[in-house]
């Protein structure tokens, strides 16, 4: 893309196609990672390496109630909302329609943002029931010997992309 502007990644995913000019079609592999390690970061099932310790109700929040156990819930929800607005802006297009026609565009852009977003949530949300809980062991090499290698692996084939049709940003 060629910035870090969150503004301009989503002014750059706009193209005739719609949904085919968002980033979570050619940089698939880059979306699952960033949704796997997304449920890791904010705890998420199957990932709910404190809560899974202690096999108690609620781990090691059992020792809290009312306002300090809100807030911990609200923090944590706070995280999990960010991380699904932020993969919404990254790969699916952030507020643009899903085709550039005329019913599409009028519903306004914060709309398609927050459907988008509530999508994301329910893929977060249902994670839970699909996926066994990982030990931690399993999660490090997930992280150390998958994500990382596939991740670099990605940036290279990429940036070569780029580099080869002339698509990547103009330096000038």
């Amino acid at each position: 893309m060629g910035s870090l502007n969150l503004t301009q990644i989503v002014e750059a995913q706009a193209s005739a196609y719609g949904i085919l000019g968002w980033y979570f079609l050619p940089l698939f592999p880059m979306f699952v990672i960033f949704l796997i390690s997304a449920l890791a970061e904010t705890n998420r099932p199957p990932f709910d390496l404190p809560e899974a310790e202690s096999e108690l109700v609620a781990g090691f929040m059992v020792e809290y109630s009312s306002t300090p156990y809100l807030l911990f819930m609200l923090g944590e929800y706070v995280a999990i909302m960010t991380m699904c607005a932020l993969c919404t802006i990254l790969f699916l297009g952030g507020w643009l329609p899903p085709l550039p026609v005329a019913p599409f565009t009028w519903v306004p852009g914060v709309v398609w943002f927050i459907i988008k977003v509530c999508m994301v949530f329910f893929m977060f949300a249902m994670v839970k029931a699909f996926v066994p809980r990982y030990r931690y062991d399993q999660l490090m090499r997930l992280g150390w010997k998958v994500f990382l290698p596939l991740s670099l692996a990605m940036v290279v084939v990429t940036a070569l992309v780029l580099q080869l049709t002339g698509l990547g940003p103009v330096r000038g």
